[in-house]
């Protein structure tokens, strides 16, 4: 009895031993085991809100307009919106701040057309390709200051051929052969049409100058056959009528003006 006794004690000191051995081992190891389910599952629901942020995340929601709403409508829902979250239209409401900031991204991006193109396109996108959730998504601020884009690294081998599809469809139909004939054929006919309207204006210019130039030699032409054919009258009457004629006629016409006007001579004049 005393020697099963015995054995009894040995066999759990035994196991005690065992168990105090193995615990320093083991509790580490459940410690890091814990750690990584922390870490597994902090990263998975990270990943779950980047991913639904776009998808759920709606500006024109958040405005209460439609999505094709001009900018005056955007404005005009900004300010309404934004005087009712206010921080200051009610200070104990915590909330208001972080309404306001979403508020506030959320006209900044649908105010300039650029940055509403870039999310509407963004939205899209990920509309058409909602299992693409794990990929890098763009934040607030990227709509507004354009960072750099993620690398083709970071996608997939069938969303790499889809990104470069997109370009060399859109060459092929810009820079297509009967299209780039039909274009060099246009600018042809243009270049043609501004060469024949120039040689026309020069042609009508020079018509207009020799017309012109025509003109002037006519009318100067009769200015001078009448200024001789008058010369030759003078002088053919002065030949005809002689110095004497002439004096006399001279005299008769001083009569006349100073009838005419009332001159007195200067002798009449100084005897009085």
């Amino acid at each position: 009895m005393a020697a099963g006794a015995q054995n009894l004690n040995h066999l759990q000191l035994s196991a005690c031993c065992s168990l105090a051995l193995k615990m320093p081992l083991s509790i580490p190891h459940l410690v890091c085991q814990c750690c990584f389910w922390c870490r597994s599952a902090t990263r998975r629901a990270f990943s779950t809100t980047l991913s639904n942020w776009s998808v759920h995340s709606n500006y024109y929601d958040l405005l209460g307009i439609k999505q094709d709403a001009t900018m005056e409508e955007i404005k005009q829902a900004f300010f309404t919106k934004s005087k009712k979250v206010h921080p200051d239209s009610d200070p104990n409401n915590p909330d208001l701040h972080s309404q306001f900031i979403r508020l506030n991204q959320a006209y900044q991006v649908l105010s300039k057309e650029g940055s509403r193109r870039l999310y509407d396109s963004q939205r899209a996108w990920h509309a058409a390709w909602p299992t693409m959730g794990s990929s890098p998504k763009h934040s607030p601020s990227d709509f507004t200051d354009q960072g750099p884009r993620p690398s083709t690294s970071s996608r997939g081998p069938d969303e790499n051929m889809r990104y470069w599809e997109q370009f060399r469809t859109h060459h092929s139909e810009t820079f297509s052969g009967t299209q780039a004939k039909q274009r060099q054929r246009w600018n042809r006919q243009f270049f043609g049409y501004c060469l024949l309207l120039m040689l026309a204006s020069m042609a009508a210019h020079y018509v207009a100058y020799r017309k012109l130039e025509e003109v002037h030699n006519s009318f100067m032409d009769k200015k001078d056959k009448l200024i001789t054919s008058i010369y030759n009258e003078s002088k053919e009457r002065a030949r005809a009528n002689g110095f004497q004629k002439q004096q006399e006629l001279l005299r008769q016409k001083h009569a006349e003006f100073t009838e005419r006007y009332r001159i007195r001579p200067s002798g009449d004049s100084a005897q009085k």
